[in-house]
């Protein structure tokens, strides 16, 4: 039996590219991030920029009751390409009793089938941001300040003249929206959380209803 452990922060499992640069978002925002990957080949690349960073099979129960996961707050599973091995880890967790599971997935049938099988929350990014994105480029983000999809909001947001940050430090205090773009001195899409705002940029931001709402609530929104 694991020995009880003081609670951690995150564990993030699967280590694709929304996986990799979620954990190094996370570490860059001062959280605790345990990686887990099976290919030890990814876990030697990321070695030196993740320093809790282990390989190993995550559908195994008894492997993840050995990790400790009970510890974890929260368990996102970033295995977005293979929902077999979503569903086998998602089902071993919450049957370990972690608290709060986000899943990746890569299609809205993939989204109803993580969240039957008890998901607490279920993400698509390439999705939200590919849409958001293409909103921008032929111009309907102009038309409306709310673009939904699904249970999803696309807003183009400004930030208050009185805001100095970063965007990991706008993302700290809004940490269920996602910023898919930035425009303003230059066009980037997914800005990285070093990235300096300033009250010119215009930012394209995705997140559920009650979120943004609280974005809205710091600053204002085009409409």
């Amino acid at each position: 039996m694991a020995r009880k452990q003081v609670r951690r922060d995150f564990i993030i499992i699967g280590l694709d590219s929304f996986g990799e640069n979620l954990a190094l978002a996370l570490l860059d925002l001062g959280n605790e991030v345990l990686a887990v990957d099976r290919d030890p080949a990814v876990v030697q690349r990321l070695a030196d920029n993740i320093q809790d960073i282990v390989a190993l099979d995550a559908t195994d129960d008894e492997t993840l009751r050995a990790l400790g996961i009970e510890a974890f707050e929260t368990a996102v599973v970033a295995i977005g390409g293979d929902l077999a091995q979503a569903v086998l880890v998602t089902l071993a967790l919450k049957e370990l009793g972690v608290k709060r599971v986000v899943c990746e997935a890569q299609s809205d049938r993939d989204r109803r089938v993580l969240l039957r099988i008890g998901a607490d929350e279920v993400v698509a990014p390439t999705i939200e941001s590919a849409r958001a994105i293409a909103y921008h480029l032929t111009g309907r983000a102009g038309q409306s300040a709310h673009l939904r999809f699904g249970n999803y909001l696309a807003v183009k947001w400004r930030p208050p003249r009185s805001f100095s940050g970063t965007i990991g430090e706008l993302q700290a205090s809004h940490a269920d929206v996602e910023i898919v773009l930035l425009s303003g001195r230059e066009l980037i899409i997914n800005p990285g959380p070093a990235y300096a705002v300033t009250s010119g940029d215009e930012l394209l931001v995705v997140g559920h209803e009650e979120s943004i709402a609280a974005l809205q609530a710091s600053g204002r929104t085009d409409g």
